[in-house]
């Protein structure tokens, strides 16, 4: 039986168990081969269901150049449970490949619709992640830099506090000159004496 045979059957097995196909925009044709899970294109499947209305398989409500329903002939769908008398047996594989082909195409538009969710998920963790490192960064990067700058004003205290007690020092040194001059022994002070009158003579 060929691909063809089978989709008859499909076709004739549909509409005896789901009634005729009505479609309020003239695309019946276009459901009722959505519904089957035809695989070809849709002039093909168009050809297939002329030629079933032909052969008085099915009957078609048809206005202009569109097709409003579908539908079987009372006397076919009474013996469709049996095969014609001048029609070979139904090739079951093949009837049980189209199903299965339809069936796919249902479960691949369902995971279509899943995945770009799941991979949004995924993605949105992620940088969910990142975002917690980066905080986590800066907060050190925020510790070591008041660190840093604790230590640089207390390095300038200890600095300024130096350098007044040197100033205090030298304020000291100068009103006092001759405190250094007493922490010299007899010899020594008799020395400097010397050294000031040859001064005081050299500047006479």
């Amino acid at each position: 039986m060929s691909r063809t045979s089978a989709y008859r059957q499909v076709i004739v097995d549909y509409l005896t168990t789901n009634g005729p196909v009505e479609e309020s925009s003239g695309r019946a044709t276009a459901v009722l081969k959505e519904a089957v899970g035809y695989e070809k294109g849709d002039a093909g499947f168009a050809q297939l269901v002329s030629s079933m209305d032909e052969e008085g398989q099915i009957v078609r409500e048809i206005r202009g150049k569109r097709t409003f329903k579908i539908s079987m002939r009372s006397e076919v769908a009474v013996n469709a449970p049996t095969s014609p008398p001048d029609t070979p047996d139904i090739d079951y594989d093949e009837l049980a490949a189209a199903l299965l082909t339809r069936t796919a195409q249902v479960l691949s538009k369902s995971q279509e619709t899943t995945e770009p969710a799941s991979w949004a998920r995924r993605r949105i963790d992620q940088l969910e992640g990142r975002i917690d490192e980066l905080s986590r960064e800066l907060a050190r990067a925020r510790a070591e830099t008041k660190a840093a700058t604790d230590e640089r004003d207390e390095l300038r205290s200890q600095l300024e506090a130096a350098s007044h007690n040197l100033e205090l020092l030298a304020q000291q040194q100068r009103s006092r000159p001759g405190r250094a001059a007493q922490r010299l022994g007899s010899d020594e002070q008799a020395l400097l004496y010397e050294l000031r009158g040859q001064r005081r003579s050299s500047a006479r």
